[in-house]
């Protein structure tokens, strides 16, 4: 029986996680951080960004994000969330705006 059949996870579903994998040094580019979604029985995590982009990454590539990241990311989705609201309402026309 593996990890993930024992109920130990490694990744919480949800936690926040900055793939390193995914840095670049030219042109500097930060890890992608994102949210756990599952953590698959070969110990690969799948985790979602911001957008709604999902990819699989290492566990040995993973670490907790750091508390900027994480402001980072939850600031992205709000602006997202924002940007959609203000479709909808245009789309129903202009209602409450």
């Amino acid at each position: 029986m593996d990890a993930v059949q024992k109920g130990i996870t490694r990744h919480e579903r949800g936690a926040y996680r900055a793939d390193e994998s995914t840095a670049q040094q030219a042109p500097p580019e930060p890890p992608w951080v994102g949210r756990v979604l599952r953590e698959h029985r070969d110990g690969t995590v799948q985790l979602i960004a911001p957008t709604g982009y999902a990819w699989t990454a290492a566990p040995g590539d993973l670490r907790p994000a750091t508390e900027e990241e994480r402001a980072a990311y939850d600031a992205q989705v709000r602006g997202i969330q924002r940007e959609r609201d203000a479709l909808y309402r245009q789309l129903r026309g202009g209602a409450g705006s």
